[in-house]
């Protein structure tokens, strides 16, 4: 989680500025203040397993706005999951069941299902995932938003990535960057 909060963090004015422009603007500070808290929370040389369940429960309990309790469901079922390819479909799945967004409706979910499908065919590139989650995310300034709060602004967020989005293949460039240590 340290390498997802330092990267967030870097790229924290960007975040803001997208969500400015196709929501309230508080997603930077929102994925930034939780992963502090998370960050401060994770015990030292906790396995992967547990610092996605205390980053659940952050997530889920202590972020405000609509990201946080939707990242808080990823991360609780990336942290039951046997794989990261099972627990990106079950997060996936979780987020889908509460926020009844798809693919093409900018919203996180278009970079996640990218790299879901991208580690179902190659289960151990978690680089190539993090690419393919990167792609999908930039190509969201094509999308008009039909879910999210986005989905308010009309067209006024095109030529904009989606925070969400954004977020979320920072996370899975984190996950590939954590990995190949």
């Amino acid at each position: 989680m340290d390498t997802f909060l330092r990267l967030a963090e870097r790229e924290h004015a960007a975040l803001t500025a997208m969500d400015q422009t196709a929501g309230d603007g508080d997603f930077g500070d929102n994925l930034c203040g939780a992963l502090r808290l998370v960050v401060a929370r994770v015990p030292a040389g906790a396995e992967p397993r547990t610092e996605l369940a205390v980053a659940a429960t952050c997530f889920l309990d202590e972020v405000g706005g609509t990201s946080g309790p939707l990242i808080g469901l990823l991360l609780q079922e990336m942290a039951a999951a046997p794989t990261l390819a099972q627990g990106l479909t079950d997060g996936i799945a979780a987020i889908q069941r509460v926020g009844e967004a798809k693919l093409g409706d900018r919203t996180m979910l278009d970079s996640l299902i990218p790299a879901r499908d991208h580690l179902a065919a190659h289960p151990d590139d978690v680089a190539g995932a993090a690419a393919a989650a990167e792609r999908a995310a930039e190509s969201t300034k094509d999308l008009r938003a039909r879910a999210g709060r986005a989905s308010y602004v009309g067209d006024r967020a095109l030529g904009t990535p989606d925070a969400g989005a954004t977020g979320m293949a920072l996370f899975l460039a984190a996950l590939a960057e954590a990995g190949a240590r």
